[in-house]
């Protein structure tokens, strides 16, 4: 089957919130925690698309001293975009994201989502926060008939702004994300930018012609390549213990 990378963010989304939900059942006891979810996503989208994606892996100290898992790159022929990304599971039975704003790793000078915005900013990075959920546990992002998506599809993977959080209740943190497919399908003009303030750019806004600024935009090189940087700063990255980064190519996608 020939996957685009809007399919594989809804199929992947989709999937992440079914197997949460059967996770959850009383006769099931696998855990499908935070790193078995990242890790099998990225994992997924490199197989779909190994043309346009790269994946690096550093270190899995990043946890303990950014609070940050991954980097993200997303090229555009016009823009770059690169945000770092926490991710967080809802447990079983919860509406709140246990010690989301409170979690401290042993010797860490600061709560973990603290690190992570404090990182992302000093590197001029976009800190976001990728939530992991099922549908039964959402009141905005739950599935209806009525949105322009495939009938049923559930939308397992939602991501925003860390720096908005202000608490860990599932319902308010709803209410600053998107599902994460937003940032490789395609929208109107109108709704290039995935959230009311333009902060996480699609795809499509990253390969258009008006400009853009934010944190983590970037203008993209010319000479830029799949791959560019990730080996070049692979002691830098160590030093600042990223767990990992993947580049997506989007410039031949609209």
């Amino acid at each position: 089957m020939i996957w685009n990378l809007c399919a594989t963010f809804l199929d992947l989304g989709d999937a992440v919130s079914r197997n949460l939900a059967l996770a959850h059942q009383d006769d099931c006891h696998i855990s499908y925690g935070e790193e078995t979810i990242t890790e099998s996503c990225l994992l997924e989208i490199h197989r779909r698309h190994p043309a346009i994606v790269k994946i690096k892996t550093f270190t899995k100290r990043e946890e303990a001293n950014n609070g940050a898992d991954w980097e993200w790159h997303l090229v555009g022929r016009a823009y770059t975009f690169k945000m770092r990304v926490q991710a967080k599971r809802l447990a079983k039975g919860a509406s709140r994201f246990s010690k989301l704003l409170t979690y401290r790793a042993a010797g860490a000078p600061h709560p973990q989502i603290k690190m992570l915005i404090n990182d992302a900013n000093a590197h001029s990075l976009y800190p976001a926060i990728c939530l992991y959920s099922p549908n039964g546990a959402k009141k905005k992002w739950r599935t209806r008939a009525a949105l322009p998506y495939p009938p049923g599809i559930e939308f397992g993977c939602l991501i925003g702004d860390a720096s908005l959080v202000l608490d860990n209740d599932h319902s308010s943190l709803e209410r600053i994300c998107v599902p994460w497919h937003y940032l490789a399908c395609s929208r109107p003009v109108a709704s290039r930018w995935i959230s009311k303030s333009p902060s996480i750019p699609s795809i499509a806004a990253l390969n258009g012609d008006e400009e853009m600024e934010g944190r983590g935009i970037s203008l993209t090189p010319a000479d830029w390549a799949l791959g560019s940087g990730l080996s070049e700063l692979r002691e830098s990255y160590e030093s600042r213990r990223i767990m990992g980064a993947i580049q997506i190519d989007g410039r031949g996608l609209s």
